[in-house]
């Protein structure tokens, strides 16, 4: 297990030739920056595969490296030192074999970049609306309609009051513990991610989502705090508007800022 022991060419099961003798993965980060988002993409080298076109960095996977791993160890290779990222998304494109997984993450602001590697021509952010214009890596060009359109962050608002009255688990005797408790169940799903989001299925269809996690309490439950949990799951406890009562007793109609 030593670095760069993925470098390679593989095959795959729709008889495709491809680099990464264990995967690929990349890191697609976007940034807000005048009322839009701006993607962090590279040119490649024009003596590499695909030459002169644009795509997320990214590169082969080492044996020993997770494919998060991979994605961020070639990100910093291609493109220097990088801001805090937060990744919310995942894409995979299978071929049987051999996959590349693509990472949707989002940083602050679009912190300054480099091409930092003989195998980067160029690096830059890219407003989302002008990257459908550039010359694109094949896959990253089939793959860009999904991708847009999961540029942004998803948080999912929980009411703790509603899952916890669904529970005949004693909820009632101590409201602060049994928001402990759900609490603690939220931990690995913000760990480990959704393979889909509820609603109306117009999501787009990734393989993976890391949304954040608002646990929204109130009454008695308050005093299970506003606690950062590991994870991406926080507990806010519940701000009503206006002047009317707040807890337990308070009308479900009170609009709830969160």
């Amino acid at each position: 297990m030593t670095h760069g022991d993925g470098d390679g060419w593989s095959g795959c099961g729709r008889r495709h030739r491809h680099w990464g003798r264990h995967g690929a993965a990349g890191l697609l980060i976007s940034a807000p920056y005048q009322g839009d988002r701006v993607v962090l993409l590279v040119r490649r080298a024009r003596w590499s595969q695909h030459g002169g076109r644009w795509g997320p960095p990214g590169g082969a996977r080492d044996s020993h490296e997770s494919a998060a791993e991979a994605a961020l160890r070639e990100t910093v290779e291609e493109c220097g030192p990088l801001p805090a990222v937060t990744v919310h998304g995942l894409l995979t494109d299978d071929h049987g074999g051999w996959s590349y997984q693509t990472f949707v993450a989002t940083a602050a602001d679009p912190a300054p970049v480099r091409a930092a590697s003989l195998e980067t021509a160029q690096v830059g952010w890219i407003p989302a609306g002008d990257v459908a214009g550039l010359p694109l890596h094949p896959g990253f060009e089939s793959a860009w309609p999904v991708l847009r359109r999961a540029l942004e962050p998803v948080t999912l608002i929980i009411d703790a009051a509603n899952v916890m009255g669904s529970r005949p688990d004693g909820w009632w005797r101590d409201r602060a513990t049994a928001v402990t408790r759900l609490r603690a169940d939220l931990v690995p799903l913000a760990a480990d991610g959704l393979d889909s989001l509820p609603g109306d299925g117009g999501d787009p269809p990734l393989d993976r989502w890391f949304p954040d996690f608002v646990l929204v309490i109130e009454g008695k439950a308050r005093a299970a705090g506003d606690v950062p949990v590991v994870g991406g799951t926080r507990t806010r406890p519940l701000t009503r508007g206006g002047t009317g009562p707040v807890g337990d007793d308070a009308p479900d109609d009170v609009p709830v800022s969160p």
